[in-house]
């Protein structure tokens, strides 16, 4: 099975620059990650009773926790999505590096898609599905699996502490027995902030299922009480703060309409 756990840190530091209003904040944390082949999806579940892809249970695979419509394959999603982004569709394996819903609960800040080519050896794209927090609205990338260093530009507003002008840089490598994945913010040659996975890999078997589900039960719960927890501690060190664009927006195109109801 290809399928696997991946147990190590993941450390998040915002640098104190011009972008930040010179507010500087880090933060480390330990996880367990799956990494499922989407083809092996059946394979994970039937080793252990409290996993499932069909019905709630202690951990649910739930088709509408990712992306796509629920009456598609998670599979066909990911093909669809990356062929309409990039004009090529994905002929090999998918593997999925997220969260599944634990307990009753998930959030997955972000899901990554390594889309292998037809020998399943070398990953030939990559597709990111950000979440935005609080919103939970969802964003795609998809960047070419021909190089591991990538730059693009920010087009969704992910959280209210940093700000639209900004380029994504992402860093990766091909899971294996290490597995590493960096996301850093850049305001042109600015560094300001830098999100970075460091994980070991762990065999899937009976055993490590059950462990994750009754040694690790907050897993889940956790990701979005440290995001929430960080976002109070920015608060406090007054960070500034960017409002939702659309929001914005939409703020504005409805004082217009006001305005033009009273003339």
């Amino acid at each position: 099975m290809r399928s696997a756990l991946y147990e190590g840190t993941v450390t998040h530091r915002r640098f104190a620059t011009e972008a930040t209003g010179q507010v500087g904040h880090d933060f480390r944390y330990s996880t367990v990650m799956p990494l499922l082949f989407l083809d092996e999806l059946d394979e994970v579940m039937s080793l252990h009773p409290r996993w499932s892809r069909t019905r709630p249970d202690v951990a649910w695979f739930r088709r509408r926790d990712y992306l796509g419509e629920r009456g598609v394959t998670l599979d066909v999603a990911v093909r669809d999505a990356v062929h309409q982004r990039s004009g090529r569709r994905p002929v090999g394996p998918i593997a999925l590096l997220g969260h599944v819903r634990l307990w009753g609960w998930l959030f997955n800040p972000l899901c990554v898609y390594y889309c292998f080519d037809e020998s399943g050896v070398h990953v030939d794209q990559l597709l990111l599905e950000v979440r935005s927090t609080p919103w939970h609205e969802r964003h795609l990338y998809v960047l070419d699996g021909a190089s591991r260093t990538q730059r693009f530009a920010k087009e969704m507003h992910v959280s209210p502490f940093l700000a639209m002008d900004h380029d994504y840089v992402v860093n990766w490598s091909v899971p294996d027995q290490h597995l590493s994945f960096h996301l850093g913010n850049r305001r042109g040659e600015e560094r300001v902030f830098d999100a970075s996975l460091s994980l070991r890999r762990r065999e899937i078997t009976p055993t490590s299922l059950r462990h994750l589900i009754w040694r690790r039960p907050w897993t889940t719960v956790s990701v979005s009480a440290g995001i929430y927890r960080q976002a109070w501690a920015l608060w406090r060190k007054k960070a500034p703060f960017h409002p939702r664009p659309r929001r914005l927006a939409d703020e504005a195109s409805s004082a217009r309409a006001r305005a033009g109801s009273r003339d």
